[in-house]
């Protein structure tokens, strides 16, 4: 990949990401973190609503179904070992559920919010 390719696609990823904040906070969500990152691997969003604490994999693509093929089952491992690690330092306590989400983000800012898109 060219060097600036890989700029174009951080600038549309952080467009997306921005988007789904957006719409996460219209629907009353509030944002924990954004980008969180440790030696595992990174969490685009994390947010809560009431006991519910989301981890949240955000993916732009032209379509909605092409931004869908792009979280594998690796990636789905290393955001539940990141949020492992995450909720370990926050010391939540036992209360709260935890729930893993993707949005998926296409052209014109339209945005698909899959909830428990997957289970560890």
């Amino acid at each position: 990949m060219k060097p600036w390719h890989a700029q174009v696609n951080n600038f549309v990823g952080q467009g997306g990401e921005a988007a789904a904040q957006r719409y996460l906070m219209e629907q009353g969500y509030d944002i924990l973190e954004t980008n969180w990152s440790c030696k595992i691997g990174e969490i685009d969003l994390i947010a809560r609503k009431g006991k519910m604490i989301v981890f949240v994999e955000v993916k732009t693509s032209k379509t909605i179904d092409a931004a869908r093929q792009r979280i594998g089952l690796a990636q789905q491992r290393r955001i539940a070992n990141a949020a492992q690690l995450w909720i370990r330092e926050h010391a939540f306590e036992p209360s709260y559920l935890f729930r893993f989400d993707a949005i998926l983000v296409g052209s014109n800012q339209k945005l698909q919010h899959i909830e428990g898109a997957w289970t560890t």
